[in-house]
């Protein structure tokens, strides 16, 4: 708010628009925002990815045949390898912000990661008392939504270069349909690769999970939806997502290919 007073004629106040403490916490809201919204896609598409890829369990002619159509029928893969690349990247770049960036504040984060894996055992507490210490589990999440991040960022990345080579070409294979097919999936994983992509969908699942709980809570908890209900949708988000990605890896190594056919 501008002041206009004998003693400060024209004086603006520490918290106006003109500010520091107001150009930081502007830009602190925008960088939120970006993060967010990015992160909200990707949640967005990993949900649908995982859908799409356990079409598998239906056997090879359902996989094929919805690969076909995102490619050739409705060409909506091409553009959209490109956004979600330049999406991840972006929401890497704003996400990592909050990502220790020395070595002894990664090293804090680690020792703090441990402490609070073992207080349990650490705390010798009164079962009868209504005051009990425990885990703290926003503490927890946000270590873990760090892991997982960095491995996301190492796997996800090899992944997307993979699927567009995939999409554009024929991988130097003469004869071989453009486009990823049925049987180029399956091979890939089965040749070794299903590791890989195990640990992977572990990864972008949990911070997935993490990320939307994070957002649930920073922007609508203690509102109508309440921290224990995004607490409830996190773990819904979890497991429902590790299990179908679990199946899904497992068909396209082969063992569960078409299993539901």
């Amino acid at each position: 708010m501008p002041l206009n007073t004998e003693l400060y004629p024209e004086a603006e106040s520490r918290h106006g628009r003109s500010s520091e403490a107001y150009r930081k916490a502007k830009k602190a809201i925008r960088n939120e925002w970006i993060s967010g919204l990015t992160g909200a896609f990707l949640a967005l598409f990993i949900c649908g990815h995982l859908v799409i890829e356990s079409s598998i369990l239906f056997g090879k002619d359902v996989y094929q045949t919805i690969a076909h159509f995102m490619e050739h029928t409705v060409p909506m893969a091409q553009p959209l390898i490109f956004i979600i690349t330049f999406v991840f990247f972006v929401h890497f770049v704003w996400a990592s912000r909050k990502i220790p960036g020395k070595l002894h504040e990664r090293k804090r984060m680690m020792e703090l990661g441990l402490k609070l894996k073992k207080s349990k055992k650490q705390w010798n507490q009164d079962p009868k008392s209504d005051i009990k210490l425990r885990n703290h589990f926003e503490t927890s999440l946000w270590i873990w939504q760090v892991r997982t991040g960095m491995i996301v960022l190492a796997t996800g990345a090899f992944h997307l270069f993979l699927v567009m080579w995939n999409i554009f070409t024929d991988m130097g294979v003469k004869g071989q349909e453009i486009g990823l097919t049925a049987e180029v999936a399956t091979n890939r994983v089965e040749s070794g690769l299903w590791i890989l992509y195990a640990i992977l969908m572990l990864a972008v699942v949990a911070h997935m999970a993490i990320g939307v709980y994070r957002l649930i809570v920073k922007w609508l908890a203690d509102t109508w939806f309440v921290r224990n209900y995004a607490k409830a949708f996190f773990y819904l988000l979890f497991w429902f997502y590790v299990i179908l990605g679990a199946a899904a890896v497992i068909g396209l190594a082969g063992p569960w290919e078409g299993a539901l056919s």
